[in-house]
């Protein structure tokens, strides 16, 4: 019973925009007589009446949209299309409020361009009727890593709890032997792998923190494994550098940076990039001050590096003195590392920093 009365009212509508609206229609467009059995929308024909540069030939064609009985309905949406071809003067459109109705049995003369006037503050104004209705994009077909990689970070943030702890660490230790260790050694470890090493012994000091959740239990690790993120051009990968804890700072450097190369050309193997239960995040290099960053599942904890900075502090005898710091910001699986347990992982990361 409901489709027989939406189509009588369909019906009903459809004869009332052939017999009643369409006449006075075609009477307004005054550049010609709007062809047979073409139904025009009133939005439409104001356009077709303040545009006379369009011909009434090929309307139908242009129609997109049709009654139920079949027949072509103009809409404005094809009039702005049509609009975008064939563009009336600008003094033609600026004028749209104002052109007089001319008789319904004379065609009006094409107007000739005149410069287009500005209308007075304060005055409603018509948008520019040849103003583009879309705007023109680029599609790039994901890659397999990315969809990964997107995949993955979903799941992180919507399936584990999150929570962050900042701490602050004295850097101008580590730095000293840094550059007393690459001089000795004739190599040229970053700062990166000195943190490397300290996360390493920061979860042989908290032990509790060296695990990950299962669903069935918590599972703890007997070696301490740490990964590192790398920046490649298909995304965001972390390698794993196996056993970072009992290596020197001289093989995690060169390991380190041969997985970023391997990774930057797509060549890593995928059991070199699972595994372990936390993450070094470093962008200090690239002068971001502090920043949170997203767990690696299953890992239950990652750290986020900023930039080396100086700072003010009381040198003992009414003066201040100046050390070089540096925030590190630890996102941390609130299932497995909860906020004790946390400050004591972010306390044994600064005492292995400060006294390296």
């Amino acid at each position: 019973l409901s489709r027989i009365l939406w189509w009588v009212m369909v019906s009903s509508s459809s004869r009332l925009l052939r017999h009643a609206v369409l006449p006075g229609l075609a009477r307004s467009f005054s550049s010609a007589a709007a062809p047979k059995g073409l139904v025009i929308s009133p939005a439409a024909a104001a356009l077709l009446r303040n545009n006379p540069s369009i011909s009434s030939e090929g309307l139908a064609a242009k129609a997109t949209h049709h009654t139920p009985t079949g027949a072509p309905v103009l809409t404005k949406g094809d009039v702005l299309v049509m609009l975008g071809k064939a563009v009336a003067p600008p003094a033609a459109a600026a004028q749209v409020t104002s052109a007089p109705k001319p008789p319904p049995a004379a065609a009006p003369p094409t107007p000739q361009a005149k410069p287009a006037v500005s209308e007075p503050a304060g005055t409603p104004g018509r948008r520019n009727l040849t103003h583009k209705t879309h705007r023109t994009h680029e599609d790039i077909p994901t890659t397999q890593i990315r969809k990964i990689i997107a995949r993955r970070l979903l799941e992180s943030k919507v399936t584990l709890p999150h929570a962050y702890m900042t701490v602050e660490v004295e850097m101008d230790a580590l730095l000293a032997l840094r550059a007393k260790y690459n001089a000795r050694n004739g190599i040229k470890a970053s700062v990166n792998d000195f943190l490397i090493k300290a996360v390493a012994s920061s979860l042989r000091a908290v032990p509790e923190a060296n695990a990950y959740w299962a669903e069935d239990a918590i599972k703890f690790n007997s070696e301490i494994d740490v990964a590192f993120a790398a920046a490649t051009p298909a995304g965001l990968v972390t390698p794993v550098i196996k056993e970072a804890g009992a290596k020197s700072v001289a093989a995690v450097s060169a390991e380190a940076k041969d997985m970023a190369s391997r990774a930057r050309s797509n060549r890593l193997l995928p059991e070199e990039f699972t595994g372990g239960c936390t993450s070094v995040s470093n962008l200090g290099m690239f002068g971001i001050h502090e920043f949170i960053a997203v767990l690696n599942p299953p890992q239950s904890s990652i750290f986020a590096v900023g930039e080396t900075f100086k700072k003010a502090f009381p040198d003992g005898n009414g003066g201040a003195e100046t050390r070089q710091v540096m925030r590190v910001s630890l996102s941390h699986d609130a299932r497995v590392i909860d906020d004790a347990l946390a400050e004591k992982l972010c306390g044994a990361l600064k005492e292995a920093v400060e006294n390296p």
